[in-house]
């Protein structure tokens, strides 16, 4: 077992999974309130090592104090405070469990879930939008190779996007944590609720945490990181490989990262009025629906069953993806 971080009390809030499900904007919505620090949403550091998702540091290579070391130098450090991440693929990956059970002591894990074929079909829209999906390529050939490949990730397909059709088994995965965390330090949520009722459900995060819910009061919880129909692709993926550099280079500078922040929504709004256009429908054949609905259709079941509760999704078919 590896030593555990200096100052092991400090705890830690982890959004754990899964992607496509609104983890960046319930991510961005704690990270603002005063009893969380914060820095890095995806530090992707307790991925197991051939995970397809590259990282600086990684929990195979680098001591734990270097953990540590992403989170916000600019706020508080005090004890109390958690330090919050959020890497949604740690679900999909299988030593995740025991990686974060062995090096963080005080820890408390959150997963919000989604009908998993809006969620399919939200992948989709976003594997193309960042070239990584052909433009050329269906909906139904996109299922099709997922379920050729099955587990694996080969050369030409090591991204997640080419896991989102098994990754939708989300009770196969949480059942990884729940054996070795317990139903008390995870948190199961769904993005249906976040839609619905966003202040119910960042209300449930802080009872559960033991934060004040009094912050979100007046708060606007506005979408982070919506998936998009892009003009180029490349020039989407690299706008925002530049914004994540950028947050890198100025992490321990807090005076040049608060004049990035009063800028960034205005160049956010020149840049979605140059590259994102209107989304376009996709098609489904009924050979692909009829798969799905099979593939997936004792999914709700297997999770109300691990969980104790229904999950909230609807029976007729998703007909777009955000």
């Amino acid at each position: 077992m590896k030593s555990l971080i200096p100052a092991s009390d400090y705890k830690f809030l982890i959004i754990g999974g899964t992607s496509k499900a609104g983890t960046t904007s319930v991510f961005n919505y704690l990270a603002n309130h005063p009893q969380i620090c914060s820095f890095t949403k995806e530090t992707r550091f307790f991925l197991d090592p051939d995970y397809p998702l590259p990282s600086d540091k990684r929990h195979h290579r680098n001591d734990p104090a270097e953990y540590l070391s992403l989170f916000d130098s600019g706020k508080s450090h005090a004890k109390e405070n958690w330090r919050l991440e959020a890497t949604p693929d740690y679900l999909h990956s299988p030593n995740t469990p025991r990686a974060i059970r062995e090096t963080l002591p005080n820890v408390r894990l959150i997963f919000i879930l989604r009908e998993p074929i809006s969620r399919l079909l939200s992948w989709y829209r976003f594997g193309q939008a960042v070239n990584e999906i052909s433009p050329e390529m269906t909906f139904d050939d996109y299922v099709a190779l997922q379920n050729e490949i099955g587990e694996s990730f080969p050369d030409g397909y090591r991204h997640p996007a080419f896991g989102a059709l098994r990754h939708g088994r989300y009770s196969l995965n949480l059942e990884r944590f729940l054996e070795v965390f317990g139903a008390s330090l995870i948190d199961v949520l769904f993005y249906e609720d976040l839609c619905r009722d966003p202040s119910s459900f960042i209300s449930s995060i802080c009872r559960s945490a033991g934060i004040s819910e009094a912050y979100f009061g007046n708060y606007s919880f506005n979408i982070v990181n919506k998936t998009v129909q892009v003009r180029n692709a490349r020039l989407h993926r690299a706008y925002f490989e530049t914004k994540d550099q950028l947050r890198k280079l100025v992490r321990h500078t807090p005076q040049i990262r608060s004049v990035l922040r009063q800028v960034r929504s205005a160049v956010d709004t020149m840049y979605q009025r140059m590259n994102v256009t209107k989304s376009r429908s996709i098609v489904m054949s009924s050979s692909t629906e009829d798969f799905l609905s099979s593939y997936y259709g004792d999914e709700a079941s297997c999770l109300a069953k691990l969980l104790g509760a229904q999950v909230p999704w609807a029976k007729k078919r998703p007909s777009g993806a955000n």
